[in-house]
């Protein structure tokens, strides 16, 4: 399977990468990343406005009991 993401920020501070661009992942890898990318039969999903990156870490996740909404 192929996706395409299109026109995100794309950001990887390990490869001191940032760029606005297209990211294509095939079966789960990455195989791509450039300013422009033209792929055929590929699941495209516009990242206009929003940055692309390998993970985050939410800092400020508060762990209670279940059930425990305060």
């Amino acid at each position: 399977m192929r996706v395409l993401i299109k026109s995100g920020t794309i950001v990887d501070p390990s490869e001191r990468l940032e760029l606005k661009g297209d990211l294509l992942i095939e079966d789960g890898i990455v195989r791509e990343i450039a300013p422009e990318i033209s792929v055929p039969e590929a699941q495209i999903l516009d990242a206009r406005g929003c940055i692309v990156a390998p993970g985050f870490i939410d800092l400020h996740v508060h762990l209670r009991e279940p059930g425990r909404e305060d």
